[in-house]
């Protein structure tokens, strides 16, 4: 490792060693080497300082502060971070070998190309969606937004956090992650921050799978409740001060939000009836809602469980992923 290494790779923890002994060895694994490892405890009850003290590598540490969730445990990470840009990994997601070579490669390519007085701001690469003990659900996150692409960050978020590349400066320029852990009990600061940095800055995507999202129990995006609130403050903070052409698509961007909360409601929380109410509403804020695949999807599988549970919902379900991979279509 270089006296100053180029990339600080971030990773907050709570109570993490479930997972982390794979994320941090997909870590310290890749292809490119030019990094540092900061893992933020973030007061978490478990002996993480013994387990990263046995790891013997000298490009992983460990910073312990108080519990104060996972936006601000990505912020200290930065701040304790030396590197010229920053990558995120939660502890429980799962890296390909060349990763971080995909997002520094993608960065380069992108700054050099970029018009004078533009810079990029953030690149993104696509994922799996994979169960707790790493099998496949069969959905892949991969989106093309790049350039600028606030207007389509702000109707749906490509980006998943843990393959991401952030210069330095452009982070403490817009204030890092966002912490609402006091008024809001999920949050999404991660949106919340691709948004402000789209808002001033280039996106670049890095068209390949670079990481493997886990979903289990303890993911905090389970919690439908909170996330209809935390979605609700992001759009209501997002769209204060736009201009007029901007604010025309806010009304979409709500909808959108409310056919999410609709899947999250099947999903998580396995209610037809709350799935249901949530599309009435999408197809009140945005009429042209009813021309979106997902309405339609979303209305059959509701019905489905309405009518077969689970078994009627994963037939609808499994057959709408059937049609997109034929189609070669991939949405989360």
């Amino acid at each position: 490792m270089a006296d100053t290494p180029r990339v600080t790779v971030v990773t907050p923890c709570y109570n993490s060693l479930r997972f982390l002994p794979e994320t941090v060895d997909a870590i310290l694994g890749q292809t490119y080497t030019d990094f540092e490892l900061v893992l933020v405890d973030d007061g978490g009850e478990d002996d993480l300082a013994g387990w990263v003290g046995g790891l013997g590598d000298d490009r992983a540490r460990l910073v312990r502060q108080e519990n104060s969730g996972a936006a601000a445990a990505r912020n200290r990470g930065v701040a304790e971070g030396v590197g010229e840009l920053v990558a995120f990994c939660d502890s429980d997601d799962l890296w390909t070998a060349r990763t971080l070579e995909a997002l520094v490669i993608r960065y380069d390519e992108a700054q050099a190309a970029a018009p004078p007085g533009r810079e990029v701001g953030l690149v993104y690469g696509w994922y799996h969606i994979v169960r707790a003990d790493g099998t496949p659900t069969g959905h892949i996150g991969a989106y093309t937004a790049e350039g600028d692409a606030w207007p389509q960050f702000v109707l749906h978020n490509p980006v998943g956090t843990s393959a991401t590349l952030v210069p330095r400066a452009v982070f403490e320029e817009v204030g890092g992650f966002a912490v609402n852990d006091e008024l809001i009990r999920v949050d999404v600061e991660d949106w919340d921050l691709w948004l402000r940095i789209a808002d001033q800055h280039l996106v670049a995507v890095v068209p390949e799978v670079l990481y493997d999202y886990r979903r289990h129990d303890e993911n905090t995006s389970s919690d439908v409740a909170g996330l209809d609130v935390a979605y609700r403050n992001l759009l209501r903070n997002t769209f204060e001060g736009q201009p007029r052409d901007r604010l025309a698509l806010r009304s979409q961007a709500v909808a959108q939000v409310e056919i999410i909360l609709g899947w999250h409601s099947l999903n998580d929380d396995r209610d037809p009836a709350r799935a249901l109410a949530y599309r009435r509403s999408a197809r009140r804020h945005h009429p042209g809602t009813m021309t979106w695949p997902d309405y339609w999807r979303l209305g059959a599988a509701a019905r489905a469980m309405s009518v077969a549970g689970d078994s009627g919902f994963e037939v609808v379900r499994s057959g709408a992923q059937g049609v997109r991979r034929t189609l070669g279509l991939r949405r989360s």
